[in-house]
């Protein structure tokens, strides 16, 4: 990479920090702030310093955090320079903070080269309030969209109004929010898309400056050995002892823990037993606990809660042999190349989110969206044929080696490079 170019990137996220009673440190969610030390290393390593701008809680709860547990930290003992900003999560409070907002982002913007911002925030979103003032400063601007679906769940929040007046305000809502995204997306410098999903959405202005990358968050200690991945080739080919399942995420309605439920209770009516470890808390999980009482799986699947991200949770899933994905909102789930790091073979609900990374990985199988008796065919092959398991886990590893985090960015951060790089020879 070059390092002869003077960066200083700032980037602005909804997902807020919290803060502590000890000065200069702040909570963060722990699977965020992976991606951000992964983003500082290689900013780092190509000569520039990052920024990091974000709405601040004077409490950060977990559901607000982007991510399962939250961690202290101290942003310069992480290498980056942190600024917070005015938090509100209603027009009240937007409209009360709105200057002070606005203050603090010119502050910002003005210390920065470049300014990366996202549709993500609400009422309003964040990106909308940043996106004019880095244009009249004259900074160079990222627009990103992250690993899940926005403009297919607006849609989803808007249809399933049920009073029509409301209904169709949110519909009124979600078109200009489309309008917005659309407009931001042409006077980008460069767009960064995790989700294949953005690209139909906006066909008619994507352009030369849009990128798309896989969503990741695989680092080099979360990937197994090739020995650790025989060991995994002769448990899944024990066929004396049930196959193992694990789900992992946030137990919200899109992603359909109780169609998982519903197939290990068909595949049990069908004599093939399996075990299902359930990891990660949320709105819904209640009524899953319910429906698995319902069901009368006591024996068959067990609720973990949530478990930290990291080597905790890297080893529990170790102690799985298949990764269910059953997300039924076009979204790249993070757990697709998790899975495939930690030697998992997958089966999945089609997405287009993923389907095209799933099918080319060779590392998984895929079942119509939604069809919870072609799941449950799907998950009693698995039962009944693990050689092919085996190969979907090889195949799958593969993949996860050469896709992880430091390397997202680093394809990233080489287009900005050669975008500064581009504009400096035109100014030449």
């Amino acid at each position: 990479m070059k390092k002869d170019l003077e960066m200083k990137y700032l980037l602005v996220n909804h997902v807020p920090f919290g803060r502590t009673t000890n000065t200069g440190a702040y909570e963060v969610g722990d699977m965020w702030l992976e991606d951000l030390r992964s983003e500082c290393r290689v900013i780092r390593a190509a000569g520039g310093n990052l920024i990091v701008a974000t709405p601040c809680m004077d409490r950060l709860e977990t559901v607000a955090s982007g991510s399962f547990h939250r961690v202290t930290i101290k942003p310069e003992d992480e290498g980056f320079e942190y600024v917070a900003l005015p938090y509100y999560d209603c027009w009240s409070a937007f409209l009360r903070v709105r200057r002070a907002l606005r203050g603090a982002l010119r502050d910002a913007i003005g210390k920065s080269t470049i300014v990366q911002a996202d549709p993500g925030g609400y009422p309003v979103p964040l990106g909308q309030v940043v996106w004019p003032i880095a244009g009249n400063m004259g900074r160079k601007r990222i627009w990103a969209f992250d690993g899940g679906d926005i403009i297919g769940q607006q849609h989803i929040w808007a249809s399933e109004e049920p009073q029509w007046a409301k209904r169709w305000v949110k519909k009124m809502i979600v078109r200009q929010f489309v309008s917005f995204c659309r407009n931001e997306i042409r006077d980008a410098d460069l767009v960064f898309s995790h989700n294949v999903s953005v690209a139909d959405h906006f066909r008619d202005v994507w352009n030369e400056r849009c990128h798309q990358f896989d969503r990741t968050f695989v680092t080099e200690q979360m990937l197994v050995s090739d020995a650790d991945l025989a060991e995994r080739g002769r448990g899944l080919l024990d066929i004396s002892k049930p196959l193992r399942l694990v789900a992992a995420s946030r137990q919200i309605a899109i992603k359909a823990t109780d169609h998982m439920l519903k197939a290990v209770a068909i595949a049990r009516e069908q004599g093939v037993t399996l075990k299902l470890d359930i990891y990660g808390d949320g709105e819904e999980l209640p009524r899953y606990k319910q429906v698995a009482s319902e069901l009368k799986l006591e024996r068959e699947v067990a609720f973990h809660g949530s478990v930290p991200y990291g080597p905790e949770l890297f080893k529990r899933l170790s102690e799985s042999q298949v990764m269910v994905v059953t997300n039924v909102v076009p979204e790249l789930s993070r757990n697709l190349l998790l899975a495939m790091a930690r030697g998992l073979p997958l089966v999945a609900y089609n997405n287009p989110g993923h389907d095209a990374m799933l099918k080319a990985s060779g590392a998984g199988i895929l079942v119509p969206t939604g069809d919870i008796t072609r799941l449950a065919d799907a998950l009693i092959g698995a039962a009944r044929d693990r050689a092919r398991l085996v190969e979907l886990a090889s195949s799958g590893l593969k993949t996860a080696r050469s896709k992880t985090l430091d390397g997202c960015h680093r394809q990233r951060i080489d287009l900005v490079l050669a975008m500064l790089g581009r504009d400096a020879k035109l100014a030449a």
